[in-house]
């Protein structure tokens, strides 16, 4: 066989072939095994925006309370009458002074006319109160060194006026109905008084406010 001819004979089958791939390939079918690329899955549409909801409306704000009348204030308290002052003579007295001598010691006691009366001690225990009324009362103390004696008086007070800083005192005995004289000056009481009780005063006596 001349060799043009057998070319020829061995290209026929060759060619043969390819068609039939071609055709194969426009089917579909054969030999390709490559898998199809899915479709892309679609992303789900977005959801809308939701509808804004309306501003309530402000509510209107609560007319004011009117203030309550002011309370009229309570009319002030009058004040309590100031308790009243005491009497300047009000207190508790001691002896201080019989005759011008001071108690404990022996003190002569004699009429206006130089009778002696006798010879007295006069103790603490002597002591003279008045109260608030000028009510006064006095309990007397004393011995002769050989027996002790006591005895009280009691009456009123009267102011007979002022003199440079002392007061006149008019004493009034209720329990001997006699009246003596005496002063009062920066606490301390004197007065002359008949011990005896012949009518005349006879002893003076000081006092001194303790209390």
């Amino acid at each position: 066989m001349p060799r043009r001819l057998a070319l020829y004979t061995r290209r026929v089958p060759y060619a043969l072939a390819c068609a039939l791939g071609l055709v194969l390939a426009a089917c579909g079918g054969g030999g390709d095994t490559t898998a199809p690329t899915p479709d892309p899955i679609p992303h789900p549409a977005p959801a809308p925006e939701p509808t804004p909801q309306p501003t309530p409306d402000p509510q209107p704000a609560p007319d004011p309370q009117p203030a309550p009348d002011p309370q009229p204030a309570p009319d002030p308290q009058p004040a309590p009458d100031p308790a009243p002052e005491p009497a300047a003579l009000t207190g508790f007295y001691q002896l201080i002074q019989i005759n011008n001598s001071p108690p404990g010691q022996l003190v002569t006691i004699a009429n206006p006319g130089g009778n002696v009366i006798g010879l007295y001690r006069f103790d603490a225990n002597t002591v003279l109160i008045v109260d608030e009324e000028n009510r006064f009362s006095m309990t007397f103390s004393y011995s002769d060194d050989k027996t002790h004696f006591d005895f009280d008086d009691q009456g009123g007070i009267q102011e007979a006026g002022e003199t440079g800083g002392s007061i006149a005192l008019q004493f009034g005995s209720d329990v001997y109905g006699d009246q003596f004289q005496g002063i009062a000056v920066d606490g301390v009481i004197m007065f002359s008084y008949d011990f005896d009780g012949d009518g005349q005063p006879d002893t003076s006596f000081g006092f001194q406010r303790v209390g």
